[in-house]
């Protein structure tokens, strides 16, 4: 969770995708990748993690753009964007739309989105143009979340990239 071109160590960064999972650790070390497992964690968890911690490529990242975000999801297809839009507007215990229990630095423009799309309204289009800026702001305040999700595993838009 952080601003555009705001840099990420690469331990942690795959601490961050690895957690984005729901996989329970306590910390990563190396390269080598050491990962220490919550003691909660199952063995399919374990192994999914080693599994993309054998297949990071030890690079610190940066925080992506908002407009290279939305780039991204205006290139999915429809359907696709429908299944992140479903999930992103979709219940969250007792918060009425998932992202509303976003708690990174972008929380402020998400409300105020939400406030535009369910209360001001608008067009198809304009609606439209609102979730995707929606949806970039909340990936890049949680940006392994469209990271092959379980809900659609063909997305993968990431709110961070390589560093330079």
């Amino acid at each position: 969770m952080a601003l555009a071109g705001t840099k990420l160590a690469a331990v942690a960064a795959l601490d961050l995708q690895i957690q984005s999972k729901g996989v329970p650790l306590i910390g990563i070390s190396g390269p080598p990748w050491v990962i220490t497992f919550d003691p909660s964690a199952t063995q399919a968890q374990k192994d999914q993690a080693n599994a993309i911690a054998a297949a990071f490529d030890g690079k610190d990242r940066v925080f992506r753009d908002l407009s290279d975000i939305r780039g991204s999801l205006q290139a999915l297809s429809t359907g696709q964007f429908g299944n992140v839009w479903n999930d992103l507007s979709a219940a969250a215990g007792a918060v009425p739309r998932k992202y509303l229990t976003d708690t990174g630095p972008n929380v402020g423009a998400i409300f105020c989105y939400d406030h535009v799309i369910y209360v001001v309204g608008g067009t198809a289009v304009q609606i439209r143009a609102g979730q995707l800026s929606l949806a970039a702001l909340y990936v890049q305040d949680n940006a392994y979340y469209l990271d092959q999700p379980a809900f659609d595993t063909s997305i993968s838009v990431l709110g961070v990239k390589p560093a330079p």
